[in-house]
Order: structure tokens, then C-alpha cells, then sequence
């Protein structure tokens, strides 16, 4: 019975923060006939992992709502594929693919588009309360706020923007102020690291793709590659008020969106040990009552 209780107050197996998809158990494939990558094959086999794949079919990210939403427009580079959210008593681990590069694209001659940060909400109520500092935006990649903060960095209550706004745009995006609450893990492959205020990481190991149809957007649309975000971000940064939470990221240009909804947590490790001890406590002290 002793066994069994340290089983259940010891943290699970954690994922590597590696830049790899083999942990999250995703065999991403392309089909040759459409030049993109194949959504079924972006599907886990473990049904301990939340996940969201983006609709190849969407045009226009009409609004964020909903629950585990995915909405997109515009050429491949800011298209974010899928979100995989997992996690332990000590972790929340988070993986992204993307087509966006980490050190961003330059749409036009004068526009700089980035990556967005990553948005928890674990009180449902539609306020991201924490944030995870993805890449440090330049003074084209938001409207304001540009320069702030630090890579991996965790936020609390930070304020939010975008480079483009609208009716169709959401407006979280990049972390623009916040308090510091701790520091997370995080990987981004890629060319690019601490020096272009952007994460490590390895080249990517996954196949290119593109999306929709580019003579209807009136622009070239290549293949490029997919690249990963990984995070793993401590529990014991956060103040969780309830065993559930709310994740999305989006591109600064504020059109490329993903988001997954009311993502279950295990309790913090803290949380299972201290009754587990408590009742480990009681069953020796039975013992010794019983040998008396």
C-alpha cells in the first residue's frame, strides 16, 4: 500500500524540450499530391496529450471563439499547424508547429511579422492572467511595447498586442509589460538564438508544406519549413486556481491564431505529497497502535 501511495504523489515522465516531436508521439507526413502536411498524421497516439490541428480549408480568422479553435489567412509562413498541451505534478508542457519563423519575415518592404507569445487563462474567464515570452519583438513586429521582456520568461498579468489590429484579429499576441513570475523552458528550431532575442534550438526535423491557393491571395506561396516550439513551464510559477486552463498563441500580424480550451491539469506535485504523507503518517501510527 506504501508503494502504491509514493506511485501516486511522484511525478509523471516528462517530455524532453528538445525541438523533437517523437516524445509527443506525432509522426508528421506530407502528401506529395497537395504539398501539405497530412492532419491525421499530427494526431498523438496518447490520450494524455490535449491537442489542436489547424484547418487546411480555413480563409479568414473570423473572430476568436469557441472551444480549440485554430484560424488562419495568408500565405504558409503564418500558419501555425497544431498545439499539444501535456502535463505533470511540476510542468505544463506546450509543443507548437508553425511555419512562422523565429526570427520572423518581412512581408513587403517595410513590414516585419514575428512570432507571438504563448496566453494561459486559468480562470476561464477570458483574461490571460500568465504569459510565456517567446521571442523578444523589434519595433516593427507590435504597435508598441517593443523590447520588452525576456526570452522563456513567465508574466504575470502582462498586457498584450499586435502589430495589426481589426475587426477580424485577435488582439493577443506579444507580451508587452507584465511581472515577472518565473522562468520557463523553451526550445524554437531554427536558424537564430540568444543573441536575435529568440529561443535555441536544433534544425527542424519535419517535412514543408504551404496552404490555400495562391492566386487567390495574389502572392507567392512556397514551401517552406515547418519549425516546433517547445515549452515546459513549472507549476510552481503559477498560481492555478482550479485544475483546468485556457492556452492559445497567435502571429503578431494577429490573423494566425490557435487555441485550446478548458486543457485538464494533474494537481501540483506539492498538492498530492502533502496528503499522501498525511496518510502515510496515519498508517504508521495505526501500526504501531496495533503492536502496542
Amino acid at each position: 500500500m506504501i508503494a502504491v501511495l509514493l506511485l501516486m504523489a511522484a511525478p509523471a515522465a516528462a517530455y524532453t524540450i528538445d525541438g523533437y516531436v517523437d516524445d509527443w508521439e506525432i509522426y508528421p507526413q506530407n502528401d506529395s499530391s497537395t504539398n501539405r502536411l497530412i492532419d491525421s498524421s499530427l494526431i498523438p497516439s496518447s490520450p494524455g496529450i490535449s491537442y489542436v490541428i489547424e484547418n487546411d480549408n480555413a480563409d479568414w480568422a473570423h473572430g476568436v471563439h469557441g472551444n480549440n479553435i485554430s484560424n488562419f489567412t495568408g500565405p504558409e509562413w503564418c500558419d501555425i499547424e497544431a498545439m499539444y498541451v501535456a502535463d505533470d505534478s511540476e510542468y505544463i508542457y506546450v509543443m507548437i508547429i508553425t511555419s512562422m519563423p523565429k526570427l520572423g519575415w518581412n512581408w513587403g518592404s517595410s513590414e516585419h511579422i514575428q512570432p507571438g507569445d504563448l496566453a494561459l487563462d486559468f480562470n476561464d474567464d477570458g483574461t490571460f492572467e500568465y504569459g510565456v515570452k517567446i521571442v523578444q519583438n523589434d519595433y516593427d513586429g507590435v504597435a508598441s511595447g517593443a523590447g520588452f521582456g525576456v526570452v522563456g520568461a513567465i508574466y504575470l498579468n502582462p498586457d498584450w498586442a499586435t502589430r495589426d489590429t481589426g475587426t477580424y484579429r485577435t488582439d493577443i499576441a506579444s507580451i508587452v509589460s507584465g511581472t515577472k513570475a518565473g522562468d520557463a523552458v523553451i526550445v524554437y528550431t531554427g536558424a537564430g538564438g540568444a543573441t536575435d532575442g529568440v529561443p535555441v534550438g536544433p534544425q527542424s526535423t519535419l517535412p514543408w508544406d504551404t496552404f490555400g491557393y495562391p492566386m487567390k491571395y495574389s502572392y507567392e506561396n512556397p514551401s517552406i519549413p515547418n519549425e516546433v516550439i517547445e515549452i515546459a513551464i513549472p507549476k510552481s510559477a503559477l498560481n492555478i486556481p482550479q485544475n483546468t486552463v485556457d492556452i492559445q498563441s497567435a502571429i503578431t500580424c494577429g490573423n494566425g491564431v490557435i487555441k485550446l480550451e478548458s486543457v485538464s491539469l494533474i494537481p501540483e506535485f506539492a498538492t498530492i505529497a502533502i496528503p499522501v504523507i498525511a496518510l502515510l503518517g496515519l498508517v504508521f501510527f495505526m501500526r504501531r497502535k496495533e503492536q502496542e
